[in-house]
């Protein structure tokens, strides 16, 4: 017998039962990987159910332990708000700025106004306007009759001005400054007057430069257009200049002489700015034709204004008030896709962690809001938010009002960043166009770093007559 013969066909066959328990160890390997997934899947909650064991219940608009927390000591902090018309972000916000204006010595706030408006709250709050605080509210546009012309905000600049008169001697007053750029006319006549003040040859030589803007009767749209087919006539050497007089100290600046004011200068040195901006941001505009070109020059000038009253205060612990659409990442919106970006952005690019973004929403109520920019506010119902939305997830909580840490969870990060839909309701509200007027795409947890959810909202009630429009 041919035993080799024997032992070439026995080889095989025992490699084949040594194949064969290894394939049945992996099988087994994979279907207890699959138990343990399984096991494991059970011990995590859905991301529904770990988003409401995620949410801290707030018991009043004035509960902010939990915020103050997640601060901490970080300097600048961002207050959104998904309406401009509604009390209760109103009121949050405020309760919200006391609280890190006494526990966290927060010395500046700035909020999305006109500059001269709120640098007139600013002169009431640290006593230097001999006005009450109805008077300083007494703003002359249309917006800011409401905006921020209400009893919720009369009621704060009231408690502010009593709070930096009991302050010790020498220690730093809180101040306000506002960031916008909707001031053009009022910021032109502001410079020429302060330089009338001790140089009535510079008061002369910007008010000339000013004049450029006269042959466009002052009308910047008409100005913008016009420099889309006549490049040669642009004003924008002329505010340049003017600015520069200010930043380079070619008048007679604080620096150089003890005599001049350093708050009056920088003052009127930032409303040479607003003019500036405001040029620039109609030119290229209307060179362009794109609308995201202003929105981005008005929101650069923002952070240009920021970085500018911070240096000017010495770099105080700063809040800042202002829309959500301005306070949120753009980088995770769909202003991202519009080639878009926003103050949120460019303070998280400058930042990084040392900024702490809280975003507001709203399900649904009543608000105050305008038909359109230049109307008067009227009182408007927010109907219920799109079912695609993050208002209509948190309202599916069942949890009227609660705040949310974004980066808590890795789970619920990745939840909340999937797309879904976010109101937001400026000056201007048009709820039988809101789909498209209203609603934008966000990744929440890159947008925030957290956010309160007011389930239905009220509106801010007019200085008018303290009932109501």
């Amino acid at each position: 017998m041919n035993t080799n013969y024997r032992l070439n066909e026995m080889i095989p066959a025992r490699y084949a039962i040594h194949d064969f328990f290894l394939l049945l160890m992996l099988v087994h390997g994979i279907i207890f990987s699959l138990d343990a997934q399984a096991f494991n899947s059970s011990l995590t909650p859905p991301p529904i159910s770990l988003l409401k064991e995620s949410v801290v219940p707030l018991n009043s608009l004035d509960d902010s332990k939990a915020i103050i927390k997640l601060i901490d000591q970080i300097p600048y902090v961002l207050i959104g708000d998904s309406t401009h018309g509604s009390y209760e972000f109103y009121q949050q916000r405020i309760n919200l700025s006391k609280k890190l204006i006494q526990e966290k010595n927060f010395k500046l706030i700035v909020f999305e106004g006109d500059l001269p408006n709120v640098y007139r709250l600013n002169q009431y709050v640290q006593s230097r306007l001999p006005v009450t605080a109805m008077q300083a509210l007494n703003v002359t546009n249309p917006q800011g009759a409401w905006l921020w012309g209400n009893v919720t905000m009369l009621n704060f600049i009231q408690w502010l001005k009593k709070y930096n008169d009991q302050l010790p001697e020498g220690e730093q007053k809180v101040s306000l400054h506002g960031l916008d750029i909707y001031s053009f006319e009022r910021s032109k006549r502001i410079v020429i007057n302060y330089l009338r003040l001790f140089s009535p040859q510079a008061a002369q030589q910007a008010f000339q430069r000013y004049q450029c803007f006269n042959r466009f009767g002052n009308d910047l749209h008409r100005y913008g257009k016009m420099l889309a087919h006549m490049p040669m006539l642009s004003c924008e050497l002329d505010v340049v200049e003017q600015f520069q007089d200010f930043s380079l100290c070619r008048l007679p600046c604080p620096e150089h002489y003890s005599f001049i004011d350093r708050d009056a200068f920088f003052y009127t040195q930032e409303n040479a700015r607003v003019i500036k901006n405001t040029e620039k941001s109609f030119r290229v505009q209307y060179k362009t034709g794109k609308d995201s070109d202003s929105w981005n020059l008005r929101d650069i000038h923002m952070m240009e204004s920021l970085l500018a009253v911070s240096e000017h205060l010495d770099h105080p612990k700063t809040i800042i008030w202002a829309h959500n659409s301005h306070v949120g990442d753009a980088r995770a919106t769909e202003m991202r896709e519009k080639e878009q970006l926003n103050l949120g952005q460019l303070m998280r690019q400058k930042f990084g962690q040392q900024m702490f973004s809280l975003g507001m929403l709203t399900y649904n109520g009543v608000v105050a809001a305008a038909d359109d920019w230049h109307s008067q506010a009227e009182i408007k119902t927010i109907r219920n938010a799109h079912p695609d939305s993050n208002e209509a997830l948190f309202h599916s909580l069942g949890i009227r009002h609660f705040m949310l840490y974004l980066h808590g969870s890795e789970v619920l990060q990745n939840y909340l960043n999937k797309t879904r839909l976010q109101r937001h309701i400026g000056v201007v509200y048009r709820p039988q166009d809101e789909m498209a007027s209203h609603y934008s795409y966000t990744h929440l947890a890159d947008q925030f770093d957290a956010v309160i959810f007011i389930d239905s909202t009220t509106p801010v009630t007019s200085l008018k007559n303290n009932t109501g429009f």
